[in-house]
């Protein structure tokens, strides 16, 4: 049994400390064995959960589960955190004064004599600083190398089309967005008939919808997690009134089901 006695934090400080010094107890050998065999990837995974649930509280605007959902987010962290101290990589200090000098760093318009007056021109300013003063350029034989290989493939799409735009390869509007998914459909369509390529066209028209999030200004992560949201609602309620009167769910009662699904759409 480890002697602690938590007291409720009334400064930043002090909540930081007490977070930092309970996970530190955790992974300790009197510790809990489940903290102690945590790693590097599997926190990570917890931590891309964490992100989510915090952003169905956005959703429903619920700022109490808010607050319980980023200090989650802050758990996962501050864990990943004292791995990495735990394998002698790096100190949490360390990561915070790294982070510290680069928001310095890329605001020259702010603690600096740069201007920047609007959005556009921060990012420009930002990107810059990055490539200028940091020298984090794309290597010679791939335009996409500052994307991270592990970054979520919707998210990597996104990415890859922002950095074409960068150059002026892009549609002119959106129009001609609407139309490429067109096309690509099609050509799944003829691949699925001639049982040749379906992946690959599958593949293309994915890639033509987070062409068409991009231009609506929306991220397709965070909108395919919404609508996974919205099935997951409204199948429930399938669920629960086949539940209530005693229907089966299966294939043979498909139009029953389909017509409960249009009623809980329409109350939804």
């Amino acid at each position: 049994m480890i002697d602690y006695a938590f007291k409720e934090a009334t400064t930043l400080e002090e909540g930081v400390n007490n977070l930092y010094t309970i996970l530190t107890h955790l992974r300790s050998p009197e510790g809990c064995p489940w903290d102690r065999e945590q790693t590097n990837e599997s926190v990570s995974l917890d931590l891309l959960e964490e992100l989510y649930e915090y952003l169905d509280t956005l959703e429903s605007k619920n700022i109490e589960a808010s607050s319980e959902e980023l200090g989650d987010l802050l758990l996962n962290t501050f864990m990943l955190a004292r791995i990495h101290e735990e394998q002698n990589d790096f100190s949490p200090v360390t990561a915070m004064n790294l982070v510290c000098e680069k928001l310095i760093r890329r605001h020259p318009h702010v603690f600096g004599n740069v201007e920047a007056n609007n959005p556009e021109e921060v990012l420009k300013v930002w990107n810059k600083v990055k490539v200028d003063v940091e020298g984090k350029k794309e290597s010679d034989d791939d335009f996409f190398s500052r994307i991270p290989r592990s970054m979520d493939k919707l998210e990597t799409a996104l990415k890859m089309q922002k950095k074409m735009k960068q150059v002026g390869f892009d549609w002119p509007n959106i129009e001609g967005v609407l139309d490429k998914i067109d096309e690509e459909k099609g050509e799944l369509i003829e691949a699925i008939n001639n049982q040749t390529n379906i992946e690959e066209e599958l593949g293309d028209l994915l890639f033509a919808v987070v062409n068409l999030a991009r231009f609506l200004d929306l991220d397709p992560v965070l909108a395919l997690h919404r609508s996974n949201q919205k099935v997951r609602r409204r199948f429930n309620s399938v669920v629960k009134h086949c539940k209530e009167h005693s229907i089966e769910l299966s294939y043979d009662n498909i139009e029953l089901l389909n017509a409960i699904w249009d009623k809980v759409k329409r109350e939804d």
